[in-house]
């Protein structure tokens, strides 16, 4: 995964974007760890618990999603939403998601912990015709 203080930089990169961020979770861990990513920005909903179903309907009302290779990056893939997909060691070729508004950035070296928040923010920016 990519380490949590890149989230919480990437998270105060796009203050001034006037997106609105929301963090879903389903274990208890990952509540906590939304919970750390949104402290102190006002512009981030940790999202109540929600049943698989209500979490697809948040993603396909967003404007675009950011994520590691997970079920929720493939789900967004399925409801045809744009998104950009952080990759490490994985091969997005053999277990990326499919579709026109699915985008990979690729890791240096594919090591998640060597790619930056500029550099997810920068890519967001060169990609935003896609958006």
């Amino acid at each position: 995964h990519w380490p949590e203080e890149h989230w919480r930089e990437l998270i105060g990169l796009l203050a001034d974007s006037g997106i609105r961020i929301k963090l879903p979770w389903g274990a208890p861990h990952e509540e906590e760890r939304a919970k750390r990513l949104a402290e102190g920005f006002a512009y981030v909903e940790v999202l109540p618990k929600m049943s698989l179903e209500g979490v697809a309907r948040v993603l396909a009302g967003a404007k675009f999603v950011v994520s590691v290779d997970t079920g929720l990056s493939h789900l967004t893939a399925a409801l045809d939403r744009p998104n950009i997909t952080v990759y490490g060691p994985t091969d997005p070729g053999l277990i990326g998601g499919y579709g026109k508004n699915q985008m990979v950035c690729r890791a240096p070296g594919n090591e998640l912990s060597q790619l930056t928040a500029n550099a997810v923010k920068r890519f967001i920016e060169e990609n935003a015709a896609m958006i």
